[in-house]
């Protein structure tokens, strides 16, 4: 009896072990989300031409580089208001999300009338990231995104542990902006049970496309 319910443990656990093993790779503190169609599961977001496998911003590594015959290098599904769970086992600790994210500088309100009064390059997003730990508890952080921001140049915002940077030209996307995005947990001491992504949208259409993901955390977590 004891051997049966020993196998079926083992049957629920494995498939289990082996999908998280298979969403990250570390180095060091830091873990990035691998480029697979599980991950970045949006497809549309440019051509999958890196220099390299990884890109480096203000010290943090981002994976970027996807297999050989993508058509792109992948989104978080964003698309008509989806909350992006990350793939994290439960009960893990994290320190910082950071995010590389770029903007189409095509993008317009096209689609939406009334916001046609305020010209074709000028729109506004917010990007959230929501911890939900397991005691219950919640925070919310937010970081606005602006698509003009080509004509304005390098900037930085951030308020309470949230921060975007401008970064310029996106070095594989024609004209697309990139920034580098960064959430500093409040609570990282607190065992997490979700960490979830949002993006602001008009009808179905999500404005940023985040395509690379890296967690900071002093946790184990299973890596590929």
């Amino acid at each position: 009896m004891l051997k049966k319910i020993l196998c079926v443990i083992a049957l629920v656990l494995i498939p289990f072990i082996s999908w998280a093993s298979e969403s990250w790779e570390k180095k060091g503190d830091f873990y990035y989300l691998t480029k697979n169609r599980d991950n970045f599961a949006l497809e549309g977001a440019g051509p999958n031409i890196f220099a390299s496998k990884y890109l480096e911003y203000d010290g943090v590594d981002f994976l970027v580089s996807g297999p050989s015959d993508w058509k792109d290098y992948g989104r978080l599904n964003l698309e008509k208001n989806n909350l992006y769970s990350l793939p994290i086992r439960q009960g893990a600790k994290i320190n910082e999300v950071h995010f590389l994210a770029g903007g189409n500088y095509s993008n317009s309100y096209e689609h939406d009338g009334l916001m046609q009064l305020f010209g074709d390059k000028y729109f506004y997003a917010t990007l959230s990231v929501i911890f939900a730990y397991e005691d219950g508890a919640y925070r919310e952080l937010t970081v606005p995104v602006f698509w003009d921001w080509f004509s304005i140049g390098i900037g930085t915002w951030s308020k309470n542990g949230a921060t975007i940077k401008s970064l310029g030209e996106n070095p594989v996307r024609q004209k697309c902006s990139i920034f580098h995005m960064s959430f500093i947990n409040p609570r990282p001491e607190q065992p997490v049970k979700n960490i979830l992504v949002t993006d602001s949208w008009i009808d179905d259409r999500p404005f940023s496309d985040v395509f690379a993901v890296t967690l900071k955390s002093s946790d184990t977590m299973e890596v590929k």
